[in-house]
């Protein structure tokens, strides 16, 4: 269990559009240790070469590597400047802050999230219960190291959920075009900005559990313990390699709170390795502990309550899951708030008894759809799109038509036979899901979407790799569940919009800070230089 990237994290790949970008060392130098100054040419075999100006020297370039460390487990592709913030998210950053917290005057207050997939991966590897991952979590972070807080994501989730569905009923209502793509996958928005720009407009700007959850905990316990949010240190424990570059992205608000929402990002290989290196914390984890000699409450609502800042909503909210897919079940819950939509906007006509939810396959198990019916008839629809392989699929489908056509003769008869397939297919559009013509779909850049992300622990070596994520999955499926829209009045999602307005006004800051994310293209590289200098894949 060790925390360096192996080819087995890779478990999607994707060649990159542009020529990955790293800083070129120059190790020349003259022999009193000074560095001539020197100058890139190119040879008559097309080789460059690097030619001192001061004596004329010359001497072979070696091809530019890419190793492992400079990629994210599921990104197309990262940039020096992005491995610099990747670096800033480690275990051994971690350690290090606690280190310095210990010999400093102005202490810092440390605090801890845990999504629901790495709770189920941590349990899966050790052979226990997510419920006693949470005790041992908790007694890790709290009893061992020093944390006052801990929760679950579940809260920065719900909100996540709700204002993700409200904002796709709210496009469809005006009739925006396309579907609405997810945001709260950091490896498929670098890869759009990146290689597809086009899609941007089609992209959520609802920001993810993590960065909510984030912004909420650490202006919680800023009040509660009367310090300044620069003072709390907070660590989230997620599925995904790419969630680090996420919590280092500049906010666009950052007026209202101008330190970041998440300090720290560690995957579960990163927190084994963690354990791992400092005996005195490994000690709490073997991989049989005995759960009735740790001290621990009555039941896991006073431990979830112990640890959690007091103005939490729910304790409830702090660690429960939700029905649909285990990437968050964003799809599931979009159609399940159009039903409550379209129930509230005429009683009289939308009859509950009437929908119906079917759920059609597409080419492979990471491509479905999900469709509401009323009457028989489609009313909304949403996909579920995991994997890159996937996803070039689905972004190719929705790029613009060119203004002219082909004059390529043979290239026009080929695109009309294709026309006519779509259209024969169309035909029997429930034969096959197309993500394409839903009004949302729900993109994961990893195949099986969260619960099996590239900083998720491996499978055992007598273990198959299929037979390891089955039994993560009914981890992640044994979480108690929280119903968000499936009650008629919807209860559980006004309380949570009451309490986050609340929020909002107590803490003077916008719902735009809040909630909300933004995208930048990515310019491709236009210097000859760097593009000489980088290699392509």
């Amino acid at each position: 269990m060790s925390a360096i990237l192996s080819a087995d994290d890779l478990n999607d790949f994707i060649s990159p559009g542009v020529a990955c970008i790293k800083p070129v060392q120059n190790v020349s130098g003259s022999k009193d240790g000074q560095q001539d100054e020197v100058e890139i040419q190119i040879d008559q075999d097309g080789e460059p070469l690097e030619v001192s100006k001061a004596d004329g020297e010359a001497s072979k370039l070696n091809p530019a590597q890419i190793s492992l460390s400079d990629c994210l487990a599921c990104s197309g592709c990262i940039t020096s400047a992005e491995e610099v913030l990747v670096a800033q998210h480690s275990h051994n950053e971690l350690t290090r802050a606690l280190e310095e917290n210990r010999t400093q005057q102005t202490k810092k207050v440390f605090v801890a999230s845990v999504s629901h997939q790495s709770r189920a991966s941590l349990a899966g590897a050790y052979g226990v219960s997510v419920a006693v991952m949470d005790k041992l979590l908790i007694d890790l972070f709290v009893a061992q190291m020093g944390f006052t807080h801990v929760v679950g994501t579940s809260l920065g989730r719900s909100l996540s959920l709700i204002y993700e569905a409200q904002n796709i009923i709210d496009r469809k209502t005006r009739g925006v075009s396309g579907p609405t793509l997810s945001s709260v996958c950091p490896g498929w928005v670098l890869y759009a900005e990146k290689t597809h720009p086009y899609v941007i407009p089609h992209m959520s700007d609802v920001k993810s559990p993590q960065q909510i959850t984030g912004c909420l905990l650490k202006s919680l316990v800023a009040r509660e313990l009367g310090i300044s949010r620069d003072n709390i240190y907070h660590v989230s424990i997620m599925p995904c390699f790419d969630k680090k570059l996420e919590s280092a992205r500049p906010e666009k608000y950052d007026g209202e709170l101008p330190s970041p929402d998440v300090d720290c990002v560690l995957t579960p290989k990163e927190l084994v390795t963690l354990i791992e290196e400092n005996t005195n914390i490994y000690s709490l984890i073997p991989p049989h502990t005995d759960i009735t000699k740790l001290p621990q409450p009555a039941s896991m609502s006073n431990i979830y309550k112990q640890v959690a800042p007091k103005t939490w909503p729910s304790i409830e909210l702090a660690w429960a899951s939700n029905e649909g897919s285990s990437s968050g079940g964003y799809a599931y819950h979009y159609l399940a708030a159009l039903q409550l939509h379209l129930m509230a906007s005429d009683p009289s006509v939308y009859n509950p008894q009437e929908f119906e939810l079917v759920t059609v396959g597409g080419r492979n198990s990471d491509v479905y759809e999900m469709r509401l019916l009323f009457r028989k008839e489609k009313v909304g629809s949403a996909a579920v799109v995991n994997g890159f392989k996937n996803i070039q699929n689905l972004v190719r489908r929705l790029k613009p038509s060119k203004s002219t056509v082909s004059s390529n003769p043979l290239a026009n008869r080929r695109r009309a036979r294709l026309a006519k397939a779509n259209k024969s297919d169309d035909s029997s559009d429930t034969d096959q899901a197309d993500p394409s013509k839903c009004d949302y779909v729900e993109i994961m850049a990893c195949p099986n979407g969260c619960i099996n992300g590239g900083g998720q622990i491996s499978p055992p070596g007598d273990v198959s790799a299929k037979e390891w994520l089955a039994s993560i999955i009914d981890r992640y499926r044994s979480i108690e569940t929280i119903s968000l829209f499936d009650s008629p009045d919807a209860r559980a999602v006004s309380d949570i919009i009451h309490w986050s307005s609340q929020f909002i006004d107590e803490f003077n800051i916008s719902e735009m800070r809040l909630s909300k994310t933004y995208f930048n293209t990515v310019e491709k590289p236009t210097d000859q230089a760097a593009l000489l200098l980088g290699t392509k894949w």
